[in-house]
């Protein structure tokens, strides 16, 4: 804490002055409202602030870059400066920790310099972090002493979980392959791995980071946090690690799930009523199909199996792959070997993100870390463009197709920002520019956010070489066209196979395996639920993703498995399971919307937008704020439902007059 003088007060100049001195004026404005409770600052110098809010949009939408904003009156900013910080160092309770949607609205609409569509405001206000409970569904019992749920995975997903069924009162425990959690970030620890989502946005609304030290924080800087937030909560005593699951199946008859694992070459079982898996569609390394690959006698890495112990320094190396690890791996270790020639298959497009090795300014954390609100309110603004109206970002604009042969006029504009980024690096090589250029609309696969890979294709000893991968011999790799590439070590961008759980031996009711269910594509209903599995959960499951980054899915989606799991508690339920019906209403709906996006329409785009099958099963066209309110709570005539066999009617409860 900083140092204070003989009063109490901290001295001129001191941390909190200097933050403060630094702190935009309209966050400071909205964090000392909430801590003074005065709300007709919002009407003093609410106007005087307008056209002032830092309107920095989110990169995948951005097509200009930051907005032009003008600059706060300095005599209204310090004014505001200097009241919050007075009530700052009073230190006493925020008067208005909670805020009303309507004063909310107002706010936000300060924060952004914008109204934000009506569906939106509910999900801004949670995401933002102006809340913790989420809860729609009043308790109306508590759990019964053998209602127990088994989580699957100790990700990001995987610990949303345990902190919300503990908060619920629901018995639970996480099984999780691995020494430790972290799920991704525990196993992508290849040079450059990093967050492609600002960091503010990155992580659970619930549990803020305001200490993050970079707008893009790298993959060990991710990963503490996680760790962080399980001791925190309690959950680390609840997951037994290094026991990998290999399958499960229904029992009808007792309505339950049982479980088959192997934890340090030992057979375990666990049984649960409910069983949520927790384990992400990506997670098992894509190797690429080529000829020989074992006989290559140099060290083969794949960016999500990474032997740090091998020391690329002073090695000829071939990186296959240009898509995000792609991109990651090279800028990361350009300067470590002597020779670096990457193997494009198809180019990307590359968006502009400056921010992309910036640390967070040191006032701006400690603003963060110790002014009440600020951290909210930032976050806000972080999230500004997601909770907008996106059309054309990825739907086809029939009437614009038509008149012009693109996409939409975002889409497009994406696009031409990236051409143009594109050429500002490579003005006097258009032949560099045209073998970086894609052939198809953006969104067909997902753009990049820039951490320096033009510039490192700039470097002398760096070689950008078209083609595919085909086979492999002793010290070589050699291309699709016959090019033979000596090498000392390959290394392996090439992503992951698209599983969503079919890689577990799971059988529902009548014996049915989930990937008998999944022949010949993957679907679920609301991207969890499977007809045929009773009380079973993918979370993350087929048409979850591409409209919000991991934590708001995350969070989104187990808010629904809470809801689902009181309702059964409630209503004395022994077995919930999606109808066939509503599973394929749902999923004829998606696949409708769909077919009118660039994930469908992908030109020449290949990626792992869509499985094996062909089908793109990863994405839902709905923009996040709808899903927000679909998943408020479950539908349960969408469902086929078993009471427990020793329900017992509630009894009665009349309130009975007192006296004294």
């Amino acid at each position: 804490m900083p140092a204070t003088d003989l009063t109490g007060h901290q001295p001129p100049d001191s941390p909190l002055d200097r933050a403060i001195a630094a702190l935009d004026p309209v966050v400071a404005l909205l964090s000392l409202v909430q801590l003074n409770g005065d709300r007709s600052l919002l009407h003093t110098y609410g106007p005087a602030l307008e056209g002032t809010q830092n309107r920095t949009r989110e990169a995948f939408v951005a097509v200009d870059g930051p907005v032009a904003h003008d600059e706060a009156d300095t005599t209204i900013a310090d004014e505001i400066r200097r009241q919050l910080l007075k009530e700052v160092r009073n230190a006493r309770k925020p008067v208005l920790p909670d805020l009303d949607p309507a004063l909310f609205r107002q706010m936000a609409r300060l924060a952004l310099g914008l109204d934000l569509p009506e569906l939106s405001l509910a999900p801004a206000f949670q995401h933002a972090g102006f809340t913790t409970d989420t809860r729609v569904r009043v308790p109306q019992k508590t759990p019964p002493a053998d209602f127990k749920v088994l989580v699957v995975g100790a990700g990001m997903i995987g610990i949303n979980a345990a902190i919300k069924l503990q908060q619920a009162g629901i018995d639970y425990r996480i099984v999780e392959g691995l020494h430790e959690v972290g799920g991704t970030w525990l196993v992508n620890t290849y040079p450059g791995a990093a967050v492609d989502t600002p960091s503010r946005v990155y992580s659970y609304s619930f549990e803020h980071n305001s200490s993050w030290t970079k707008y893009y924080p790298n993959g060990p800087e991710f990963l503490a946090y996680l760790k962080r937030v399980v001791d925190q909560y309690g959950v680390r005593d609840r997951i037994d690690f290094n026991t990998r699951v290999s399958g499960a199946a229904w029992d009808e008859d007792r309505k339950l799930w049982t479980v088959k694992a192997t934890r340090d070459g030992q057979p375990q079982s666990y049984e649960a009523n409910v069983l949520v898996m927790a384990v992400g569609p990506n997670n098992r390394p894509k190797l690429p199909d080529v000829r020989n690959l074992d006989a290559f006698e140099g060290p083969v890495l794949h960016s999500a199996a990474w032997d740090n112990s091998v020391d690329l320094t002073g090695k000829r190396v071939v990186l296959v792959g240009t898509g995000c690890s792609g991109v990651q791996l090279a800028t990361a270790l350009a300067d470590t070997v002597a020779d670096m020639k990457i193997i494009q298959r198809q180019p990307e497009h590359i968006i502009p993100n400056p921010q992309a090795h910036e640390p967070v300014d040191p006032l701006e954390r400690w603003a963060m870390e110790n002014i009440p609100f600020v951290a909210q309110w930032k976050r806000l603004q972080g999230l500004s463009s997601s909770l907008q109206d996106m059309k054309g970002l990825v739907t086809i604009d029939p009437a614009h197709r038509e008149k012009t042969g693109g996409v939409s006029p975002l889409n497009d504009g994406i696009r031409d920002m990236c051409l143009g980024y594109l050429k500002s690096h490579f003005p006097d090589d258009p032949a560099m520019v045209e073998a970086l250029t894609p052939t198809y609309p953006v969104f067909a696969k997902r753009p990049i956010l820039d951490c320096g890979f033009y510039d490192t294709l700039k470097k002398p000893n760096v070689t950008l070489v078209k083609g595919a991968l085909a086979a492999c011999d002793r010290n070589a790799v050699i291309l699709a066209d016959g090019t033979r590439i000596e090498c000392d070590a390959l290394l392996l961008a090439t992503g992951f196979h698209l599983d969503f759980c079919t890689q577990f031996d799971i059988a529902g009711r009548d014996g049915r395996t989930l990937r008998e269910a999944f022949t010949p594509a993957p679907f679920s209903y609301e991207g969890m639920l499977v007809p045929g599995f009773p009380n079973f959960v993918i979370t993350g499951g087929p048409y979850s993703f591409l409209v919000a980054n991991h934590a708001v899915v995350s969070e989104q989606q187990v808010h629904y498995v809470i809801e689902l799991l009181q309702t059964m508690i409630d209503e004395d339920l022994a077995a919930v399971e999606v109808s066939e019906e509503a599973c394929r209403a749902f999923v004829e709906d998606v696949e409708n919307g769909l077919s009118a996006t660039t994930w469908v329409n992908k030109g020449t785009a290949h990626g792992y937008y869509r499985h094996a099958s062909g089908k793109v099963i990863l994405a839902i066209p709905r923009h996040n704020s709808r899903i927000w309110h679909d998943l408020r709570r479950p539908r349960m005539d969408d469902f086929v439902v078993t009471t427990r066999a020793d329900a017992e009617p509630a009894p009665a409860r009349e309130p009975a007059m007192l006296s004294i």
